[in-house]
Order: C-alpha cells, then structure tokens, then sequence
C-alpha cells in the first residue's frame, strides 16, 4: 500500500508506526546497504520520546543512553574542551520537562538508536529493503509505480503503491522529480565532521557531557564526547577569522592535516588524538514549498532541512512521520477520504516546517555566526523557549473541529489544550486506574475523554465505536480537577482526541442540540476523516 523512499531514522520511523496500525505490504527502500554507522542526530526530544514511548521504544532507548550520556547534562559554550567558559545554553536537558512530559529529552546518537528502531520495524512485520535506490516514479489517480533498483545485484523491479513517502534527505531525488522548490536562508556553510578518539576525560569532568559548543579564534562549530571521554566527533561551522566569506567553507580543500589542526584548536590542548572519518555536508536552513503533491508525499530533511543547532532536524522528522501515519492508514482502510492524506497533511506539518527552519536559523546565528546578525535582521525572528517548538505546536485544518488560526506555537506549560493542541500532560484517573499519565490512554487511536458527569458522550462513543466504516474509538470516563482546566471543559463536557495525540475537538458541558449525541460525534468525526 505504501511505498518509503529512504530508511533512515524518519522513514523506518514512519514504516513502524504503519505497522503498529496494522497497515501490511509496505516496502522501504534504502539505498545505504545497513542502519547508521555514524553518530548524528545525538538529541531527542519529549515529542519524539513519547512516539517511541508509545511503539514500545522507551525504556531501551533510555538504557542505550545512559550506557554512553548523562540524562542531566547540558548545553554549554567554551572557547575549547581545556579553555575558558563563555556561557551556559542550557544547565540541565531535562530541568522543568517532568511537568510537560511523561519523557523527557535523551542524547542517544543515530547508529545506537537505529538497530533498535529497526528490530522494532521487522519485528512488527516492515519489510526493509537495503542496497535498493529508487530511479524514477510516475503517479495516476490511483497511486504511485515506481521504478527501483537493487544496487548489489543490478536488478530492477516495478512496485505499484496507493501512496510515496519520500524520506530521501535533504538532497531528495523524489522532491526534484516533483518540481517542488526549497526556499530558505541559502548557503551558510560547507561543513565538516570530524569522528575522533582521544582522551579528553580530564576537560569533561564534572562539567560538560552534553552538547559542548566551540568558540575561538580558529573555529566555531560544537563537539559531543561520550561518556568515557576517548571518543566523539567534532562539528565545524565556520573556520579562520570570523565574519569573513572564506571562514563559511572549512570543508573546501580539508586535509587530514588542516582536520587535524582544527580538532586541536577544538580540544584547546596537546592531546594525542586519531581522526577516524571527516565527513563534508552542506549547512542549510530550508524548507520545501509544499509537503504533498497528489499521492507523494515529503517527510524529514526532504522536507525541510536545517543545522543541528538545537536538535530540531530528527525530531522534526519524526513528528512527520507521526502525523502521517495515521491518516494513510485511516485513508487505506477505507475510513477517510483521501484529503486526509493528500491536503491535511501539508497543512498541518508546513507550518511547523516552516517554523523550524526560522527558529533553528536563529539559533544558528546565535550560537555559531553572530556576525551573520546584521545581514539577516530584518528576517530574524526572536528565539522561542525550546519546549514552544517541542511540545506546544499547533496544527489547523479541516481534521480539526476549529476555525481560528492564532500562532503555530504556544507555551505548553500554561496554555490551554484546545482543537489543534497537543494533548497536555497531566495524571487522571480512567480506566480503573489513579494518578496515570493521560499518555497512557492515547494508543493510536481515536479517544473521548469524558468527564464523570458526560454519561451521554460516554455512550455514544462506546455507540459509535461498534458502528462499520468509522476508526474505533476508545472512550474513558476521567476524573481530575487538572484535567478539566487544562483541558477547559466541565464535568460535562469532553475532549476528542486524534490518534497523534492531537486534540481534535472539546465541548465544554453537554451540547445545546436536539440531535442525539451520537448523531452528533458521528458528524464530527466525518469531518475531521474528510469524508
């Protein structure tokens, strides 16, 4: 039914969840002949834990973290590992998160995390393909023929999907093909990573094992050091004298003696060390001009790319990847229509795309080229808190029971879960159960959470939710103070929630309607599955 193009982190992410929804015959097709070697892609968000919370993920991901990174370390700015302190981004990665989350942020690099995501997807039944490229697509009404090739063996095969995903990277071959243009910041720099051993145990300790951004004369960029201190990688922004257009290219003409020159300046300190790998790659901060074209679909970098300050690349991705799930597989099953998939999702996600790009590029000048500053003003936007961006976006759109626009982020501390929102944390009582996260009852499935004196809307979803040719729909009676303010609905009155943990739809009491209730739901959710 679904064809991935790319099975990297977001794509197989995207594959998993298909899987969990019961949607079989999805083929991903990866180009690279195994997971991730290297290690990117360090930081997880709440957003992206609590997707992985729910598939299962959890509690392994946390272990495979505390193995190499401290769960409480920070993001710090120096002039080097042995060199002054300039100042601190944030003290503590998870400091506050506990009041928003029932996860929290987890520095776990991409070739630790991947094996166990694709255990994950093989086990839920995702066929992965490796050492396979896609050559070229065409699409009809009714879906998708795509041409691939096997690069082992030269072998080519046709496969006919209802529906592309293209996760091909910021360089997308699929997104080309569609015509759909990029639009951003331009070219910022000609980056490089270096992959090194070197212990450097004595500069880290008790000090710095989180994100370790690098400040001096010779270079700007960050490093990450595992636990141990002996190994990491180095990333650089920009090199030579600041502000100046040859320092935005260190990666022009790189040597393994100029690698080695810099990686010194980085550590601030004669340490042996051994570079294992220098990697080139291109900073940019763009974003597609649009997410979907018919039955193809843009998920992860293909869709918007940005630099790693802030961690905002993956996870954004995988929020993608979340979104979508659901929907191909509502569309699929017969139970919405295909707007659901083919508009919907540009609309919610290219707003957030959007805004990352803005707000990561901010960081970025911030923290790696201030002297950028000057020359993007007018653009620049003022930086939100990190938790605006990881757990209060916002999406509108016709999967939405609301008309009001209003800003894509909120503050998910103090604001108000309304349609559009994601579900707020805070800990009920449902389910036979006391004092749970709500998290627990939001499986991937539709839920209506009512209040202890909405006995009617409890009966019409348990109603509706035996009805053919609708998704299920899982209903709770909840109790908890909390949760009627943050949720801003009485006794009465309900909340209805996406199976991406989105609020869909809130009544504060009981409807001023003579329609029955579950004639009512039944309306609602025909709306919101664009049927």
């Amino acid at each position: 039914p679904v064809l991935i193009v790319g099975s990297s982190m977001v794509g197989m992410t995207l594959s998993t969840l298909l899987a969990k929804h019961g949607v079989r015959g999805c083929i991903t097709v990866e180009r690279h002949a195994s997971t991730a070697i290297h290690p990117r892609a360090a930081l997880f968000m709440p957003r992206s834990m609590e997707i992985y919370r729910e598939l299962g993920l959890y509690e392994e991901m946390r272990a495979e973290s505390a193995k190499y990174y401290d769960e409480k370390a920070g993001i710090v700015d120096v002039e080097s590992l042995a060199g002054k302190f300039i100042q601190s981004w944030m003290n503590n990665i998870n400091e506050g998160i506990e009041k928003l989350s029932p996860t929290g942020r987890l520095f776990l690099t991409q070739n630790m995390f991947e094996p166990i995501l694709h255990h994950q997807a093989i086990s839920d039944g995702a066929q992965l393909r490796f050492s396979t490229e896609m050559l070229s697509f065409s699409q009809d009404d009714s879906g998708v023929t795509a041409l691939v090739r096997n690069i082992d063996t030269g072998e080519k095969n046709l496969i006919r999907a209802s529906y592309m995903v293209a996760c091909d990277g910021s360089r997308s071959h699929v997104r080309d093909q569609l015509c759909i243009e990029v639009k951003g910041y331009g070219l910022l720099s000609h980056a490089l990573t270096i992959y090194f051993r070197a212990d450097v145990e004595r500069f880290i300790r008790g000090k710095y094992n989180g994100v370790i951004y690098i400040n001096n004369e010779k270079l700007r960029g960050f490093i990450r050091i595992d636990k141990t201190g002996k190994q990491g990688f180095l990333v650089v922004i920009s090199a030579g004298p600041k502000g100046t257009e040859e320092s935005r290219f260190p990666a022009d003409d790189i040597t393994d003696e100029r690698a080695a020159e810099l990686l010194r300046a980085a550590i601030g300190a004669d340490v042996p060390f051994d570079i294992d790998l220098i990697h080139k790659w291109r900073a940019v901060c763009d974003c597609a001009e649009r997410f979907s074209k018919g039955r193809v679909l843009l998920a992860g970098d293909a869709a918007h790319t940005v630099t790693p300050h802030g961690g905002f690349g993956g996870n954004t991705g995988i929020q993608d990847a979340h979104n979508l799930a659901w929907k191909l597989a509502a569309v699929l099953r017969g139970e919405a229509g295909r707007a659901l998939v083919e508009e919907t999702y540009n609309d919610e996600r290219h707003p957030i795309g959007q805004k990352t790009v803005d707000q990561v590029f901010v960081r970025f000048i911030r923290r790696s080229a201030p002297e950028l500053r000057q020359q993007f003003e007018a653009s620049l936007e003022d930086e939100l808190p990190d938790p605006y961006m990881e757990l209060g976006y916002r999406y509108h759109s016709r999967a939405l029971m609301t008309e009001e626009l209003g800003d894509v982020t909120e503050d998910p501390a103090t604001s108000v879960a309304r349609p559009g929102s994601m579900a707020r944390h805070v800990h009920v009582d449902a389910d036979g159960r006391t004092n749970i996260p709500i998290a627990d009852l939001l499986k991937g499935t539709f839920v209506l959470l009512t209040g202890p004196a909405a006995g009617e809307w409890e009966g019409a979803g348990q109603q509706l939710s035996k009805e053919k040719g609708l998704p299920y729909i899982k209903t709770y009676r909840v109790r908890s103070r909390e949760f009627e303010q943050r949720y801003n609905i009485s006794s009465e009155g309900f909340v209805l929630v996406r199976p991406d943990a989105f609020v869909a739809w809130t009544v504060w009491a009981k409807p001023d309607t003579e329609s029955p209730a579950i004639d009512t739901l039944r309306s609602v959710m025909r709306r919101i599955l664009c049927l």
